[in-house]
């Protein structure tokens, strides 16, 4: 596949999900038990996740682009660092952090297994992995190209590659069965009926609103019946004594 990684449409769409504030709550409602005392949060992006954070913890964001690097350090008093989690494990961090965190970053890393393994050397014994990336490749069109989206991950896929680092996975779930079928409408079928080229990954702001105002509610009810498939995928694994390679 071509090198995709971040794209205008992917700044867009962060930044209309920065608006989303019962849909980000419910996403980090997902994770919430599981933060530590210390926190590596991987693809920080503008802070609209961070910003839920609890105080209480040493937060550390990253992030590759300078734009949202430079922002961060006037939003946050947190430490803001420059890291390629693909590349990248800073000796100072390493074995440190008790939760490492990201949200929809790694289908924009083409070496995404590379870059589990560094989070895996960046935790200490018994630290959480908490991932939350786009699911089913079936759905997979013309809005997650322009996204930079290398590829939508399958239960058994995100499982196989956590494993083989290392990691001990305690959940994995499917979540946002609404989000899985208005994905599809609109990325595979109005691209193929209209022909959307440039900016399709840009949807309509007013459905974005209207989603987050009645239909997030009702997500929760996902977090104790899981459905057989979704927009996305939940992962909590933690760090066993099992070494990595």
């Amino acid at each position: 596949m071509k090198s995709l990684e971040w794209t205008s449409d992917s700044h867009h769409i962060l930044e209309q999900a920065n608006g989303l504030k019962n849909y980000n709550r419910w996403l980090m409602s997902h994770f919430a038990k599981y933060f530590g005392r210390t926190i590596l949060e991987i693809g920080s992006g503008q802070g609209a996740l961070s910003k839920l954070l609890s105080p209480k913890s040493i937060v550390i964001l990253s992030d590759v682009i300078s734009e949202y690097l430079e922002s961060l350090k006037k939003v946050f008093t947190d430490p803001v660092i420059n890291l390629n989690i693909e590349k990248d494990t800073p000796k100072n961090l390493l074995g440190k952090m008790d939760t490492i965190f990201s949200s929809n970053v790694f289908e924009h890393l083409k070496g995404d297994v590379s870059a589990m393994k560094n989070c895996y050397l960046l935790l200490e014994e018994g630290g959480y992995f908490l991932m939350f990336v786009p699911a089913r490749p079936e759905i997979y069109g013309r809005l997650d190209e322009e996204m930079g989206h290398y590829r939508r991950y399958t239960k058994k896929d995100l499982r196989q590659k956590a494993e083989a680092v290392g990691f001990k996975v305690e959940k994995i779930y499917y979540a946002n069965l609404p989000g899985y079928f208005l994905w599809w409408g609109r990325g595979l079928l109005l691209g193929k009926l209209f022909k959307i080229r440039s900016g399709a990954a840009r949807s309509d702001s007013i459905l974005a609103k209207i989603f987050d105002s009645l239909i997030v509610p009702f997500l929760y009810v996902e977090k104790y019946l899981h459905p057989p498939f979704g927009q996305s995928l939940v992962l909590i694994a933690k760090k066993s004594n099992i070494q990595a390679y």
